[in-house]
């Protein structure tokens, strides 16, 4: 794809976009100060009251990203978006946009940023680095009975990556029903079987189907574990397209491993 500027991306109900920031990599192109001149004075107030660096960094780079990201499909300039907060908090594209069927999610970890962006239906995303320090063991007692049985089967050496894999598909899915905690952890499950395969089964508590949501999972630069879940509005699988980007500059698409698909697609 070509630099920021050139001709539009389309958006198609059928296919889910993901977009990824390194920080890395603003670091190397050293895009810092384009990407905070993007953000308007909420944004920069939000930065401002973030005490760690590293938390302001990603901030910018969140709020660049998903600025210079949408101008790459619609017309306004990356600095003349403007957002509202939802009742949990997250952004969303202000009314004044009348775009209701467009649909974004953002997630970050230490050193990324993803987007994920598509027209019509929910989507959640969510990323992590397995490497990072967490008392797994603590956050387990919150899975359902399925989960834990299949963490408690697997070698020491494998239970904290299966943790985190479990984790990143459930994060998407509260993300994407945008219910945050009011759904109960233990009330819907993540199981794998063959290599590629998962399945998500249900309890009443969730008030939703299995049927409704495609679902999958990538390794990343053999260092992030990435996991969405899309509603389905067809029986027809969806489309995934990877992009990784540095806000302002070039893009590519983006190698990843495929670790586990549900009615996804990459493209």
């Amino acid at each position: 794809m070509d630099p920021q500027g050139a001709a539009r991306a389309i958006l198609d109900p059928q296919r889910i976009d993901l977009w990824c920031a390194f920080l890395a990599d603003i670091d190397a192109a050293g895009h810092w100060r384009q990407c905070t001149a993007l953000l308007d004075e909420g944004e920069l107030r939000r930065a401002r009251t973030l005490r760690r660096p590293a938390d302001r960094r990603r901030h910018v780079a969140a709020r660049a990203l998903v600025r210079t990201v949408l101008s790459r499909y619609l017309p306004p300039a990356p600095q003349d978006w403007r957002f509202v907060a939802d009742a949990h908090g997250r952004p969303q594209l202000s009314p004044e946009h009348r775009l209701p069927e467009l649909q974004f999610n953002i997630a970050h970890t230490a050193g990324l940023v993803v987007l994920a962006l598509r027209v019509g239906g929910a989507l959640g995303v969510d990323v992590e680095t397995p490497r990072r320090r967490t008392d797994t063991l603590a956050l387990e007692r919150y899975f359902a009975p399925a989960e834990r049985a299949a963490l408690r089967a697997l070698p020491a050496a494998a239970r904290r990556r299966r943790f985190f894999e479990v984790w990143t598909l459930k994060e998407a899915y509260l993300k994407a029903r945008g219910l945050g905690l009011r759904l109960p952890l233990e009330g819907f499950a993540f199981e794998f079987g063959a290599p590629a395969d998962v399945t998500l089964t249900m309890t009443d508590a969730c008030a939703d189907t299995p049927q409704r949501w495609a679902l999958g999972q990538w390794s990343l630069r053999g260092r992030y574990l990435l996991a969405l879940c899309a509603e389905r509005r067809t029986p027809r699988p969806l489309a995934l397209r990877l992009y990784e980007t540095v806000p302002l500059g070039a893009v590519r698409s983006m190698p990843a491993q495929v670790l586990r698909t549900l009615g996804v697609e990459s493209s």
